[in-house]
């Protein structure tokens, strides 16, 4: 199983948001001694618990400092970019990164992040699904074409010199964040690959979602590039079960999100989700045995089991992204030591 990493910038008490976002830095430089083959970041603006919102600056400085590790947008949040713009960053950081750069997409226009940008609320999943196809095939004209020529529902283009393009060809992997039932068959469909979590869907719905997947993959729209699944998963060891289940405690001490973002319209929660998605109010559910249910937590020996019985209902997993401090609470030295556990007595043994 090959395992990555994955970062939100949140803060624990006392921290500063400038220092977390070199911590990250330094994180990731570890990650890649330690064996890890990708670090992703989070895109998250509006979010006070969670300050990341360059994810591909983040990329862009962590590459200076490494040379293996690739590095994963989890999610970019398309309503917030236009796609010119969002083409460019992408290059030129996939330049800067030497090719290392994997790009995810997410968001719903109608969702949180766009409301706060003025978007309509009334969006509803199945129109900014449509969006969203049509706006990963302007990214892939920008990046191939030598002039773009574009026309759409939603955006028209003619003639445009998009620059730079990318090192990476013909692009940079796409893939999108999948939060709804639908969403697994769309992404196939579309040419990308696609990220499941499980904090938003249930192990057992990822193992149905990932046949639906793999028998709609669509290679003529991905031009020859792989359709990965990958799954995040929360994850926290510690030498025994009892200190990763106070690691856990301590992570989700209080409901996730409630009061952590901006304003929501009810409808930006979105069909295909349940009871415990990360949909807009849906956190509201949550509690700590919530959280047991859809974590893992454990010594090295138990993650060993836990990993082992995941990749057995998930088959075919391409990446276990795991998430050692979902909610920021611990410093970035109990961060390092549970990816140096993880490494030493959990990877070599999966």
């Amino acid at each position: 199983m090959k395992f990555g990493v994955f970062w939100q910038v949140p803060g624990y008490e006392g921290s500063d948001v400038g220092r977390r976002h070199w911590e990250t830095i330094e994180e990731l430089v570890l990650a890649e001694k330690l064996g890890f083959i990708e670090g992703w970041l989070a895109e998250a603006p509006f979010y006070p618990t969670r300050p990341m919102s360059e994810p591909l600056l983040v990329a862009a400085a962590a590459a200076q400092h490494t040379k293996e590790i690739r590095f994963g947008t989890l999610a970019t949040q398309v309503p917030m970019h236009h796609p010119l713009n969002l083409a460019t960053e992408v290059a030129t950081c996939d330049i800067l990164t030497q090719g290392r750069l994997d790009l995810c997409i997410g968001g719903r226009w109608g969702g949180p992040s766009s409301q706060v940008m003025g978007i309509s609320s009334e969006i509803d999943g199945d129109e900014s699904r449509t969006m969203v196809s049509e706006y990963s095939n302007v990214l892939k004209d920008a990046w191939t074409q030598p002039r773009l020529n574009f026309k759409g529902d939603y955006w028209n283009f003619e003639d445009v010199p998009v620059l730079p393009k990318p090192l990476q060809g013909p692009y940079p992997p796409l893939l999108m964040a999948a939060n709804s039932d639908g969403s697994f068959k769309f992404a196939a469909q579309n040419g990308m690959g696609v990220v499941g979590i499980t904090l938003s869907q249930s192990v057992s719905n990822l193992g149905a979602h990932i046949k639906t997947f793999k028998s709609n993959i669509n290679k003529s729209a991905s031009n020859g590039i792989s359709q990965p699944f990958h799954v995040v998963v929360s994850l926290f060891v510690a030498e025994t079960k009892e200190k990763a289940h106070d690691l856990m405690r301590k992570n989700w001490l209080d409901s996730d999100v409630i009061g952590d973002g901006p304003p929501v319209h009810s409808s930006a929660i979105g069909g295909g989700r349940h009871d415990f998605s990360s949909g807009a109010g849906g956190w509201g559910s949550w509690n700590f045995e919530t959280a047991v249910e859809n974590c893992i937590y454990d010594s090295p020996e138990g993650c060993i089991e836990k990993l082992k019985e995941l990749e057995e209902k998930i088959p075919g997993m391409d990446q276990c992204i795991l998430e050692f401090n979902r909610r920021g609470r611990n410093t970035t030295e109990v961060v390092q030591n549970s990816m140096q556990l993880f490494s030493e007595k959990v990877m070599p043994f999966i």
